[in-house]
């Protein structure tokens, strides 16, 4: 079954996410950033979009983006994407995570009428702050507490990026 591709730039697409690549991601995984399981039920962000990330001249899987709306206010003008990016390990330190970030922002402005992408990651993964820094997300404060892992509460930098930044 061939993907359809959603966007393609600098040897990385974003391509429509087949069900098995989850299970290949969890499969593949080293979980170092995981957070710690938990039975409560989760409702999923409404309107979440998950696109595999591809390398653009082999189709292989790299790992997988995701996004959602968030608000920040009662209006439109003040919604954002949130998105997150899961990557093999394998794909690693190969800039596919700078690659991915900045493309999916692209696709989300190109696509959209959102002025705000934005992403979070634990602060101690300095490896994806250096991947939204290097796609020209902005650091922009840190969020306390906001995941568990390990069973320790953890502060969470945030990223985000405009329309009209640089």
């Amino acid at each position: 079954m061939s993907r359809v591709v959603l966007a393609e730039a600098d040897g990385i697409a974003l391509a429509e996410a087949f069900p098995e690549d989850r299970a290949a991601l969890a499969a593949g995984s080293d979980g170092a950033f995981d957070v710690d399981p938990d039975d409560r039920p989760q409702v999923p962000p409404v309107g979440l979009v998950r696109a595999a990330v591809l390398d653009a001249a082999t189709g292989g899987l790299l790992g997988q983006v995701s996004w959602h709306q968030v608000g920040w206010g009662r209006t439109r003008a003040c919604a954002a994407w949130n998105i997150g990016i899961a990557l093999l390990p394998a794909a690693r330190g190969r800039r596919a995570g700078v690659g991915a970030l900045r493309l999916t922002a692209r696709h989300l402005f190109a696509t959209t009428d959102l002025d705000r992408v934005e992403a979070a990651t634990d602060v101690d993964n300095l490896a994806a702050r250096r991947a939204l820094e290097g796609a020209g997300f902005r650091a922009e404060g840190t969020v306390r507490g906001a995941q568990l892992r390990g069973g320790v509460r953890r502060d969470v930098a945030l990223y985000g990026l405009l329309r009209f930044d640089g």
